[in-house]
């Protein structure tokens, strides 16, 4: 008996070493609470820095858990794109990571509800985990955002006026210009060059920083009421004008990350979009890459562009 009771107590110390094993990192994006649980330590990006916090409180619980051997994935293949490959189970959606398209995966992210997702990895892979980049690359966020009543829209965001003007474009359009432009002319404050959260809070529609911005290297952790979207195109003068809901929606939903094959997570980015354009303006802005584009944009958003 008291063999039994020092083997059962041996036991419970190895259970509790490898529970207090584990780490725990907090990131605050978008006003959204993330607890990151994982088995080591990671090295912190300056893309991260600033989303990053010390509260023991998470809205969300990513956890990565070690696995001898791949996982046994019982679905059906949907979607392989790029590095990832998209499986279907009872509804439910399976994202294996690989190293390079066409190898096989080191790592397979669940989501159990909108609150808890388990990330499976294969022991010895844990060098692709070792970055806050890579971590925040792996665990769906765009998919906690739309939960969260909110989305990314591919665009510069610059704080002007203790407001927020969206610079939307395909990328090598512009919009990183006219952010640059107003930053150097009007002092405009750049959040984010390439992609800004949107949620709605309250009655109000917020622009917030995250820590994903492209080549630009800006992010900020920052969040400021949206005056209006401009959706950007190179022209010989500058002219702008109001877009249509339908217009406005078909340009901002182009510039959004789109899953098809989540019927339910298009269903609430479109119902997103929706709720946006009914009450933030989109306008179509053709300009010039230089000063004279700020202060015509300027004229007009001082007027209510009428």
């Amino acid at each position: 008996m008291y063999k039994g009771m020092v083997m059962l107590f041996s036991m419970t110390i190895l259970i509790y070493r490898r529970i207090m094993k584990r780490y725990s990192y907090y990131f605050n994006i978008m006003d959204i609470s993330i607890c990151v649980k994982i088995p080591f330590k990671i090295n912190i990006g300056n893309e991260s820095k600033n989303f990053i916090y010390n509260e023991n409180k998470q809205d969300i619980t990513i956890n990565f858990i070690q696995i001898e051997e791949r996982l046994n994935i019982k679905g059906q293949l949907i979607l392989q794109k790029n590095n990832i490959n998209i499986y279907e189970n009872d509804k439910k959606f399976i994202y294996e990571l690989c190293p390079t398209p066409n190898k096989k995966g080191y790592a397979w992210i669940i989501k159990n509800n909108k609150y808890s997702y388990e990330l499976y990895y294969l022991k010895g892979k844990e060098y692709y985990f070792e970055y806050s980049r890579n971590i925040l690359n792996s665990i769906r966020i765009e998919e906690i955002i739309n939960d969260n009543n909110g989305l990314i829209l591919h665009s510069s965001f610059v704080k002007w006026k203790d407001k927020a003007i969206l610079f939307s474009a395909p990328s090598g359009t512009g919009k990183s210009t006219q952010a640059d432009l107003w930053s150097k002319y009007e002092g405009a404050k750049i959040i984010n060059g390439d992609k800004t959260g949107i949620r709605e809070l309250g009655e109000q529609w917020t622009a917030y920083g995250l820590p994903f911005a492209g080549t630009s290297n800006i992010f900020i952790n920052d969040k400021v009421p949206i005056s209006c979207i401009i959706v950007l195109r190179q022209g010989k003068e500058n002219k702008i004008r109001k877009l249509s809901k339908k217009e406005a929606f078909v340009k901002i939903y182009s510039e959004t990350i789109i899953k098809t094959w989540d019927k339910v997570y298009q269903n609430d980015i479109i119902n997103t979009i929706l709720n946006l354009l009914t009450d933030i303006p989109v306008y179509l802005y053709e300009c010039l890459p230089n000063e004279e584009a700020v202060y015509f944009l300027k004229s007009k958003l001082e007027g209510d562009i009428k």
